[in-house]
């Protein structure tokens, strides 16, 4: 081998293979498609549905007395009638999708795409897709992400857990929105002026120069919203993360990293973060807290990483600045908890995705927040996880009238 081939430029390592690729390429990843939602009858939506809800399409509980009996079911109706109290309820009667407009099995078609994104699908292009009007499909999609965040985003997780978190709608978002990258000539670099030396006449320094981050917290955009996330790690090798909860804070403190740690992990567990001093917090609460330098590595050799919440973190960045182009700060919550569903169902069936999406939405009961949101009714806080607070609206003003045509 001469010296000129020890010189030649070699090509980037390729990333080590995971498995995903292997799954998502294999027959077991598809195993339902629009096909066999087309070839359902309204009656076989209803018992499909009902059979997702509650295991059984002939006993069911009613919604109104919690009878559990083999109702009397009307063909005609595609209703229930209790045996108890005598009253009707449908297949979405006090779920999420309580009130619908829509057909059942077009809800279901939706549903189906929305799910089966690789980050998300805007509402947007749901209705180019499905032809209904943007503030049903964008009500209809905002309900299933309420289920998730009810019904999904909960309960404790016991192992080794992983945390981090990033900065989401607010680290230098407004000097980059909506101006061109790129373009420029690259100058000379500028050097830092606490670097330079002091100008005559300036009197004498007292001390070392000011750091670049002295006082950085006191500059932040008071809309600045930090995204904490958890995963647990599996314990088969190789599979990843198995469990992620998410929850959205106002800063990367040791008081929300403690709420947040001690809310969704048990004390039996090892948490395992980089070395953001909040994380200290966590040493005596539980029995391990081991910390990864990542200005030397991304891995220790004994397996020390938050690798796995790391990646998940670019999930949650890639769906809010890429696919929904930065939802507002008072749903901000709802959109990490999709995201943390799609990490945890990303080796699932396109069958099995959908038939756990609508076991979990429909599983919360009646929806809190978007029950008459196109006639006004919205929600008012921003769900936090130091207490909620209160949101503003981002919508146009009241009596705001329409820009001039071009």
């Amino acid at each position: 081998m001469t010296a000129a081939t020890l010189d030649k430029p070699k090509p980037f390592p390729l990333r080590k293979r995971t498995g995903t690729a292997q799954f998502h390429m294999s027959k077991q990843a598809v195993d339902f498609g629009y096909e066999d939602l087309e070839k359902l009858n309204p009656r076989e939506t209803v018992q499909f549905v009902a059979k997702l809800l509650w295991g059984s399409d002939k006993e069911m509980p009613c919604p109104h007395c919690g009878t559990i009996a083999e109702h009397y079911f009307s063909f005609k109706e595609l209703r229930w009638k209790c045996t108890c109290c005598g009253k009707r309820f449908s297949v979405t009667s006090n779920t999420v999708l309580s009130g619908r407009k829509l057909a059942l099995l077009k809800i279901l078609k939706i549903a189906f795409s929305w799910a089966n994104g690789a980050s998300g699908k805007p509402a947007l292009q749901l209705r180019r897709d499905w032809n209904v009007s943007y503030p049903t499909v964008y009500t209809l999609v905002q309900k299933l992400r309420e289920g998730l965040y009810r019904g999904f985003n909960t309960g404790m997780v016991c192992g080794v857990a992983e945390m981090d978190g990033m900065d989401v709608n607010g680290r230098r978002y407004r000097e980059k929105r909506n101006k061109p990258l790129g373009g420029k000539a690259a100058g000379k670099p500028k050097i830092p002026d606490f670097l330079l030396k002091p100008k005559e006449g300036a009197g004498e320094l007292v001390g070392p120069p000011t750091p670049p981050k002295w006082g950085k917290t006191t500059r932040q955009p008071v809309d600045r919203r930090i995204h904490l996330s958890m995963s647990l790690r599996g314990v088969a090798k190789g599979n990843g993360s198995v469990a992620t909860r998410t929850a959205i804070a106002t800063a990367e403190s040791s008081a929300t990293v403690t709420l947040m740690a001690t809310k969704y992990a048990s004390s039996e567990s090892t948490i395992m973060s980089d070395e953001d001093p909040s994380y200290i917090a966590l040493r005596p609460l539980f029995a391990g807290h081991k910390t990864i330098n990542h200005s030397i590595g991304y891995a220790l050799p004994d397996g020390v990483n938050n690798n796995q919440s790391e990646s998940f973190n670019w999930r949650v960045r890639r769906g809010v600045e890429s696919i929904y182009l930065s939802p507002s700060n008072k749903y901000l919550a709802e959109y990490v908890a999709e995201q943390g569903w799609r990490n945890d169902t990303r080796r699932m069936s396109t069958g099995a995705k959908l038939k756990h999406l609508l076991r979990t939405a429909l599983g919360v009961g009646l929806s809190l927040w978007w029950r008459g949101y196109t006639h006004g009714k919205h929600r008012t806080e921003e769900l936090l996880l130091e207490g909620n607070q209160f949101a503003k609206a981002r919508g146009k003003a009241p009596g705001a009238k329409p820009p001039p045509p071009r």
